[in-house]
């Protein structure tokens, strides 16, 4: 077991606290970790995990969001992870989303938080759909509060028709790498989706009435179509609007939500781009998250 401190002082112009590496090969694997930023109080009110993106770093969140800060600012402790060696594969598949697990059961076993302490979950791109899929397949086991997603891609299938015509199709190996038990490989995609219009039928879908969900995307349709070749068909905000669609057919009472923005969609600060942690204003998203 390691703990490796790292003093994060600047990040893209974003102040952030003091960070804490937390390794552990034994329940995580090698080279899968998480990073926790807690508040400076010490008081932990709630507690918010956040996946990053394919191939992003767990720092990658403070050098893009100010997520962090505003959640600890209202005594949130956020631990950011890392679920893969060096976050190469996607972390849909069932390895993924136990470590997942084990990552949240050991933070709240070192810091001594009764199970009532609030947890929130939320990622971004890929992360977000290792988000939603933890929600649909723990939820019994784990109790969540809130789950929010940035611009996930939900359904596999259609994601890797979309990686083949941009310039991501190296991508497209790692998704069918998850393919461990050599199924068909449609059959198999289906069935790491979060959403799939062909195969998720209502009763398959998780119940959302205890707990909220929020999804974010930007369709900038005009950029996908000048900068990547893409259209409105290859863009993520299709399938997360078939799936909010879909969970209020399932019950008017479910609480889930799809938030569109414009123009908000910025890399490092400065470069536009749809597919950003920044499309999630922070301070509305954490407000969001402490509502009762």
């Amino acid at each position: 077991m390691k703990y490796l401190l790292s003093i994060l002082i600047l990040f893209a112009g974003f102040i952030v606290r003091a960070q804490v590496k937390v390794e552990n090969d034994h329940l995580f694997g090698k080279e899968c970790f998480y990073m926790q930023s807690v508040p400076s109080e010490g008081n932990i009110n709630g507690v918010l995990f956040l996946v990053p993106g394919f191939l992003e770093s767990p720092t990658a969140v403070t050098a893009q969001s100010t997520i962090v800060q505003e959640a600890n600012k209202h005594g949130l402790a956020v631990v950011m992870v890392n679920l893969t060696p060096n976050n190469e594969s996607f972390p849909i598949d069932k390895k993924s989303l136990n470590t997942l697990g084990e990552m949240i059961a050991d933070f709240y076993r070192k810091n001594k938080l009764q199970p009532a302490i609030d947890l929130y979950l939320g990622g971004f791109s890929i992360g977000g759909a290792t988000a939603l899929k933890f929600y649909s397949e723990k939820n019994k086991g784990i109790k969540i509060s809130k789950v929010f997603a940035i611009d996930p891609p939900l359904d596999m299938v259609r994601l890797r028709k979309s990686l083949l015509k941009g310039r991501e199709k190296s991508f497209v190996v790692k998704l069918d790498a998850l393919n461990s038990e050599h199924k068909q490989q449609e059959q198999s995609l289906k069935e790491l989706s979060v959403y799939n219009p062909d195969y998720t039928a209502l009763n398959m879908l998780p119940d959302y009435r205890s707990t909220a969900l929020r999804i974010y995307s930007e369709p900038d349709i005009l950029w996908w179509i000048n900068n990547r070749s893409m259209d409105l068909s290859d863009m993520n905000v299709t399938d997360c609007a078939g799936y909010i669609n879909k969970l209020k057919q399932k019950s008017q009472d479910n609480k889930v939500e799809l938030v569109l923005t414009k123009d908000r969609g910025l890399r490092n600060n400065t470069q536009k781009h749809p597919h950003s942690w920044s499309i999630a204003e922070p301070v509305d998203l954490i407000t969001w998250l402490l509502a009762k």
